[in-house]
């Protein structure tokens, strides 16, 4: 039977395994802009309305929210939040993250930023005239400071730091201990969202393995990836190194479960026997309602 988060005695030790993990994004020239008295037709209360004007339409500003967004989205992926801008990162997971920013930080959004700068170089030339007549009354040449300007003001910037002891030396002991349970109750947030987010993963790799087995009404084969094969092998091989919350009901009901299923199973073999694939499928069926009763207990929603 599925537990839920609040019943659950969460185990801090393995955060010490961890990094505190801090990324600021900045953009130069923000997309909008409060409208004050804009005359609108509507039976609203107009004071309960907010305008806002779009400054620039430039896909390649769009180019550089959207990567950031994927980068914020794997350092969630790989991460649980401990405050704001700050996540804790197992230590398992520091590595390939890092090279990740690096190159994104000294390589894909310079190139992304000098993009947008071009562009953005060109309307200065024009003296901003063409958003001028787009935006009509409502433009105003200060909202689009000098190039130089806009470009030092777009930044990705990320640091790593130990998870340690409360280090309040010399403050009353009052004040100590008081911090010390706030960064306690930090933690445990952050371990049971980690939790969900494990289990989440694991019953995403589940399914995707058995949507691309299972016969189809018109029988015909689903394409089987080798990647739904790797990323679950993976999952699992990396679950104890993971798993910050120390989850004894996950990893039985699931991961061990899956571990007997998937022992020497390879996509070569799963490609050549359609009777292995019959049997992966049958075995599937209760670790996929283990693993989706898990999540579900947890009530919380993942994209």
């Amino acid at each position: 039977m599925a537990t839920s988060a609040s019943s659950v005695s969460v185990d801090l030790s393995k955060t010490v395994n961890c990094v505190f993990i801090e990324t600021h994004f900045h953009m130069g020239i923000g997309r909008m802009r409060q409208i004050r008295d804009l005359k609108v037709e509507t039976t609203a209360d107009v004071s309960q309305l907010r305008h806002q004007k779009q400054l620039i339409d430039s896909p390649e500003l769009d180019a550089i929210r959207s990567q950031d967004g994927f980068m914020i989205r794997h350092l969630e992926s790989v991460s649980c939040e401990y405050a704001k801008s700050i996540r804790f990162l197992p230590n398992s997971e520091v590595e390939p993250l890092f090279r990740a920013m690096k190159a994104y930080q000294t390589i894909r959004r310079p190139a992304l930023v000098a993009k947008f700068m071009e562009a953005y170089r060109k309307l200065e030339e024009k003296d901003f005239e063409p958003l001028g007549e787009a935006l009509g009354e409502q433009f105003d040449r200060g909202d689009y400071p000098k190039s130089e300007v806009v470009e030092r003001g777009f930044s990705f910037t990320y640091n790593l730091r130990p998870v340690g002891a409360v280090n309040l030396k010399g403050l009353p002991d009052y004040i100590i201990a008081e911090e010390i349970e706030k960064d306690r109750q930090q933690r445990e947030v952050a371990v049971i969202e980690w939790r969900d987010t494990m289990r989440f993963l694991g019953q995403k790799a589940v399914d995707t393995l058995f949507e691309a087995l299972k016969p189809q009404p018109d029988g015909k084969k689903r394409k089987l990836f080798d990647s739904t094969v790797t990323n679950l092998q993976e999952f699992l091989s990396t679950f104890t190194t993971r798993d910050l919350a120390g989850d004894v009901e996950y990893q039985k009901s699931v991961i061990e479960p899956l571990k007997a299923i998937m022992k020497g199973v390879s996509m070569e073999k799963i490609r050549h026997s359609d009777n292995l694939k019959t049997d992966i499928v049958t075995r599937l069926e209760d670790v996929r309602k283990n693993a989706s009763l898990l999540v579900q207990a947890t009530g919380r929603k993942f994209r």
